[in-house]
């Protein structure tokens, strides 16, 4: 008999409570499955929450990450920094629009992005040519295209260190996308 056929890792299981399962029945039982006071609830509680002005509830991160990706106004060709050390769907939002995702590596106590390799990687880019060129990927991308945003992704519920990335961003007029799926509301 095979061991690894027989056993299984649960990768998670549903924590609900009896309230939670009749809020989920009452949104099932209303004409209002996307839209409506539920939602609505749910966006004020959100700002509330995490202190924001604004919020938009969607049905996943990738679909927020897409919206964000989208607002920051990343066209095709526009070059992204960002992780590979995330789940796809952080890559996936720059390259639905056309974008080229431009990797950095982490900080090993973290797993976010390294602030100096952050660093390194934007002064080249922007410099253009050959130091630019060993960041991007093999095809697909020029090394004079336009650097428009950095995409930072918190993983395993630690934050990304926000003022390093802020005031790189800052410094060269670049758009910041935090992918906060793993660390809502950690701090």
């Amino acid at each position: 008999m095979d061991y690894a056929l027989q056993t299984q890792v649960p990768m998670s299981s549903p924590d609900l409570t009896d309230a939670e399962r009749q809020a989920v029945q009452n949104v099932l039982n209303s004409p209002n499955l996307s839209m409506g006071p539920y939602i609505r609830r749910f966006e004020q509680a959100f700002c509330e929450r995490t202190g924001l002005r604004h919020a938009i509830a969607v049905n996943s991160g990738t679909a927020g990450l897409h919206l964000c990706v989208r607002a920051a106004g990343i066209r095709p060709g526009d070059l992204v920094v960002t992780t590979p050390f995330s789940f796809v769907a952080s890559t996936n939002a720059i390259l639905f629009e056309g974008g080229v995702p431009v990797y950095v590596d982490v900080d090993p106590l973290t797993g976010n992005p390294d602030p100096q390799a952050l660093r390194a990687a934007v002064t080249d880019l922007l410099s253009g040519g050959a130091a630019a060129q060993k960041w991007l990927p093999p095809q697909g991308a020029s090394a004079n295209a336009p650097l428009k945003a950095i995409l930072t992704v918190d993983v395993f519920g630690q934050p990304a260190d926000a003022d390093p990335i802020l005031e790189i961003a800052r410094a060269h007029g670049l758009r910041v996308i935090e992918d906060s799926c793993e660390a809502l509301g950690a701090a």
